[in-house]
This record gives C-alpha cells, structure tokens and sequence, in this order.
C-alpha cells in the first residue's frame, strides 16, 4: 500500500485482507520505497506530487496491480475507487434545502479536483453559491498568518447574506471558519451555520460549536479497492470508470441543527419551539408567547417554510430524537421525556411512521 491512508480507509482494506487472508503492509511515503517489494497488489493515495505518480507507474510496468483511491491526479489511468464528491455536495444541498437556507458558500483553503466535484454537486441546487478560497485571494506569504486569515473572513461575512450556510473541505477548514466567525461576532449556527465533509469525530466533537459534517463512508471505500484490487490480480478487466462510493449521510451537530427564517416573527417562534420541546404545547401558546394569533403565525410560518406550526414541531422533535440516539447512549424512555413525547411508545409509532423503523433500528444502523 502506498500512503497515507486515512484510518477508516485502512480499515475497510484490513477487514478485506482478513476475510481473504491477505499479507498486509502499509507503507508510508517516507519510508522503504515500495519498488523494492515482493508483492502482488497495491493501494495506493495518488498526490499532486511526481514521486506517487512515477511510483505508480513502475508499479503498471512490473505487472503489478494497482487501485488509486483518490481523485487528485484524473488524468493518469488507473482503476479508481473514490468517494462521490459530486455526490457529496448534492448531499450538502439537500441538507442545507431542508433548513430553508437560500444564501449558501463554499470554503476551503485550497483548490483542487476534489474541491472542484463536490463544489459542483453543490452548485446543481445553488447556481448562486460563491466560493471562498483562501489560496485564490490571499498572497502566499499571507496564507498562513491568523490575522490576516481573519481579517479576510471577517470582511467575506460582513459582506454575506444572512443567514448563510457553508460546506467547508473537511473539519480542518470548518475548524478554522468557526473560530473566525466567533472572532468576528458572527452566531455559529444562527447566521452561519456550517458543514464540514469526513466526520472526523475528534474535531467535530471538541469545537465551541460542534460541527455536522457529512460521512463519506470510506470505510466501504477501502473495502471496495481491496475487493476491486483483489479482481485485478487474479486477471479480472479493470472498470472503465471509478467506482464510486456514496456518502453515508450527514452526521448532524449543533453547526446545522438551525432553520433559516428571513421573517423575525418566524424566527422567534422557531426559537421557541427549540426552547421547549420537553414541554407539551401548540401554535397557540407560541403565538400567545411572542405577541401575535395563532392564525397569523400560521400564514407566516407556511410562507416562509412552507410548512405548518405543528409540522415544524414534529420536524424538529424527530431531528432531536435522532440527534440523542446518534449521539448518545441514553434510554429511548429518557429521550422521549426529553424531547416532549408523553411516552416511549408514543415516541416509536411517530418515529416509525416517519422513517419506516424504530428509534432501536436506527439507532443500530446510524
């Protein structure tokens, strides 16, 4: 294997390499060269930089298989397994869509072919979305001072829409966003809210804000290069195109657990909503909390979320549920009192009706 490799990625490989009684190494970049081997296969990280590229070369040359599980360098030929990165943005898309969020960026640091797919994915709901790259706007010299860096993003979201969502690069560069938008007296997820890509459980639980970040599932990316690599020594055709891996889903945390609402009204009755679901209430009591008639809340909730009172209160009792059944290790009777259900089983038949399983099932399978 040539590498790094990320540790769910090697996974994927090993849990291959055990069911089929593979003799495994990992080789790092730096050390032995891999040229030197006695082996069958390889999986390798392909970088921007030559020496991947000529060691894969070699490799061809020698006969010895190969699967490339990146996308950095397209134009060399060799069988792929990647993660989806359109795929990926679509997925961003969708989520930011269902939070009601019209004002939509992209960030990242830098720029390369799989900034640019899961930019694209994006961009098929969001035409409009802009994109933030430090590396386009600031000198090199700059790039790596925290106060120029800040300054930058201060000035890109005094100038923003709000409220804005961001889908970031990875958790690095959400990391980074959000502590630059505390900095500059920007909400975290009330005017911004923030997705990152690759679940990195570390970063994403350890924030000021903790991060919702998408699952590209590349545990199964490893699995599917072993078993592609696997095909390939024993003479198989290699595919004419990548396979692609789907991501698993967006993992989500307080940086997203937000609906964007231009109208001030709504916004005050989303808050209450938010502050109370361990309490038993309707429309009417949140309209008679925040000055104004049930019926009039009612038109204004369905013209800027196009949705009822009610319905947006199952919607976020339900997102609780699964955010505490994800995310914790709580009873399903505790979350149902937390989140306003007057019993587990009353939790159960609305979970089921709304996802097709129990709140045990998904919580099994998340």
């Amino acid at each position: 294997m040539v590498s790094p490799m990320c540790a769910a990625r090697a996974g994927g490989v090993a849990r291959y390499a055990r069911e089929h009684g593979w003799l495994m190494m990992i080789q790092d970049r730096l050390g032995h060269h891999p040229l030197a081997w006695d082996c069958d296969g390889v999986i390798a990280t392909l970088r921007r930089d030559p020496s991947s590229y000529e060691t894969v070369r070699a490799l061809m040359r020698r006969g010895i298989a190969v699967v490339d599980l990146t996308v950095n360098r397209p134009e060399v030929r060799v069988p792929r397994v990647m993660s989806d990165h359109v795929g990926i943005g679509r997925l961003a898309a969708e989520h930011f869509a269902e939070r009601n969020f019209r004002n939509v960026v992209w960030f990242s640091l830098g720029w390369g072919n799989v900034h640019r797919l899961r930019f694209e994915g994006l961009c098929e709901k969001y035409r409009d979305a802009a994109k933030w790259v430090l590396s386009d706007e600031l000198p090199r010299r700059r790039q790596n001072d925290w106060k120029s860096f800040s300054r930058w993003i201060a000035r890109k979201l005094a100038a923003a829409p709000k409220p804005l969502a961001a889908l970031t690069y990875d958790e690095a560069d959400a990391a980074r966003l959000l502590a630059a938008a505390e900095r500059a007296g920007v909400s975290v997820p009330e005017e911004l809210a923030i997705l990152s890509i690759g679940n990195n459980q570390i970063i994403c639980d350890n924030q000021s804000v903790t991060l919702s970040s998408i699952d590209q599932n590349l545990e199964r990316g490893g699995y599917e290069a072993a078993a592609l690599l696997d095909r390939l020594m024993d003479g198989g055709r290699p595919p004419n195109t990548p396979i692609l891996v789907p991501p698993a889903g967006v993992v989500l945390r307080r940086s997203t657990d937000v609906i964007a609402a231009s109208d001030p009204v709504v916004r005050r009755g989303l808050k209450y909503i938010e502050e109370h679901l361990s309490s038993s209430f309707g429309a009417a009591q949140i309209a008679d909390a925040i000055d104004i008639t049930p019926n009039v809340l009612h038109k204004r909730f369905v013209a800027e979320l196009g949705r009822s009172v009610g319905a947006e209160i199952a919607r976020q009792r339900l997102a609780k549920v699964k955010l505490l059944l994800r995310n914790t290790k709580m009873p399903v009777a505790e979350i149902a009192a937390m989140v306003g259900f007057c019993t587990p089983s009353h939790l159960s038949n609305a979970f089921r009706d709304a996802t097709g399983c129990t709140p045990r099932q998904w919580r099994s399978s998340s």
